[in-house]
């Protein structure tokens, strides 16, 4: 009953709102010149910034195809990747034939999408093409340690500027692939799971693929009335249909429906739509728990793990998380040191020659109060890793629970603190200004 990267029991209808910013608009204030300390110092590697165009609703022009995103590079404006992601009133990516290419006209629902990595500084007089019609700068400042860094909207009306011509994500439906600039997925043809990740030389790996799969075990027990029924479902259980693929400049979008048959005592429990977000070094299920009344009423026992299962040529890879700091190796066991399997942990991190990637499982913080944990799954045979949900019958409340499944490729091998930036992505989103801005255009 959990719906997660890969499988899901959810029930609510899909509905989600990823902002990775703090938006403020100030359209009535046009932005100064650069001063010599207005540098670029934001570090944040892995974030996306996703604007929602409520902030943009000022500009005149609200036709998508006219827009291009640059950022200042070495004192020159530069277009970066980005793209318009449009989504209803029900707050649903709404999928075209035209793809991420095709224009739109953008209301309060929609999302411009880029990476923080891809700002830059702060624009000086002068930079602004002739040609250009309409112009914001976009300010986005990390609220751990205050570094800043800049991006510039500009309309052109006629004489539109090429793109970018870099592509961060794609999803091949044909392959059932995802591939982004530091790494590959897999997926098992007609179901939602994996059944592979390579991490590119580009990011410190070797390509080589490590894993076989991914694999869920749930198994409730209820009692209702007279009755206890208890059945275990895997990730082969769950009917999966694929409704919606779209490739951008920034991320890749893929949409599942997807639904379970649990018999007669919750005919309307199963069912549910799951996002994935590829973005160029990660990639991202954020879900939905759906506990009816009646569930959390007739829920007496609760297993739920989720493995991946390491491939047979990687078991040299080393594996820690939050409450297991020191290096494991798939056995369990190193110099003495014992897993702890029982404590609360947000995140795990795989690393060896094949590469370094980091997965976070984000819960609701009411479940932590309850006592609800994620506990550590590490074992030999065969080599794999992953979360179990502990003390789930103390959930005390019905309602549908947000949750969020990320991972993150690191460009090096794993060393402590790494996870911070992963985190903070999650923890402490970017904020966002944006301003008109009144700079003399370039001279011709």
């Amino acid at each position: 009953m959990v719906q997660h990267r890969h499988a899901s029991l959810a029930t609510a209808a899909w509905r989600y709102a990823l902002c990775s910013c703090v938006c403020v608009a100030l359209f009535s204030a046009g932005a100064n010149p650069a001063s010599a300390q207005d540098t670029k110092t934001l570090t944040r590697l892995h974030d996306p910034v996703i604007v929602k165009t409520a902030l943009l609703m000022g500009l005149p022009a609200k036709d998508t195809l006219g827009y291009r995103l640059y950022s200042i590079q070495h004192g020159q404006l530069s277009p970066i990747p980005f793209q318009f992601d449009e989504r209803n009133s029900a707050d649903d990516i709404v999928f075209s034939n035209a793809g991420a290419s095709g224009g739109f006209r953008f209301d309060e629902n929609d999302e411009l999408v880029f990476m923080a990595k891809d700002t830059g500084d702060r624009m000086a007089a002068g930079l602004l093409p002739a040609t250009h019609d309409t112009a914001v700068e976009i300010e986005v400042t990390d609220s751990v340690d205050g570094g800043r860094g800049w991006a510039y909207l500009l309309h052109f009306s006629e004489h539109i500027p090429p793109f970018s011509p870099v592509t961060y994500a794609t999803f091949d439906a044909e392959t059932n692939q995802a591939r982004a600039l530091h790494y590959t997925v897999d997926y098992y043809r007609g179901r939602n799971f994996s059944t592979g990740l390579r991490i590119a030389p580009a990011a410190g790996g070797t390509g080589e693929n490590i894993l076989d799969r991914m694999k869920l075990r749930v198994h409730p027990t209820f009692s209702v009335l007279l009755t206890t029924w208890s059945p275990l479902f895997t990730e082969e259980d769950f009917s999966v249909r694929v409704d919606g693929i779209r490739n951008g400049p920034v991320r890749a979008i893929r949409r599942v429906r997807q639904w379970l048959n649990l018999g007669q005592f919750f005919p309307d429990m199963p069912g549910g739509t799951a996002y994935t977000y590829y973005y160029f070094s990660s990639f991202m299920t954020p879900s939905t728990f759906s506990a009816p009344w009646l569930v959390v009423k007739a829920l007496r026992s609760f297993e739920f793990t989720t493995e991946n299962e390491i491939h047979g040529s990687t078991v040299e890879m080393t594996y820690r998380d939050a409450v297991n700091p020191r290096n494991l190796t798939f056995s369990g066991k190193k110099n003495g040191t014992e897993v702890v399997t029982s404590k609360d942990h947000e995140w795990y991190v795989v690393s060896g020659k094949q590469g370094t990637y980091l997965q976070a499982f984000v819960i609701p913080e009411q479940w932590k109060d309850w006592g609800i944990v994620r506990g550590t799954v590490i074992r030999s045979e065969p080599p794999a890793t992953g979360y179990s949900l502990l003390n789930m019958t103390n959930l005390q409340e019905p309602g549908n629970y947000k949750m969020n499944l990320i991972s993150v490729i690191l460009p090096r091998p794993y060393q402590t603190g790494d996870e911070a930036q992963s985190l903070a992505m999650l923890q402490r989103p970017l904020q966002v200004e944006i301003k008109t801005i009144r700079i003399p255009v370039m001279e011709k």
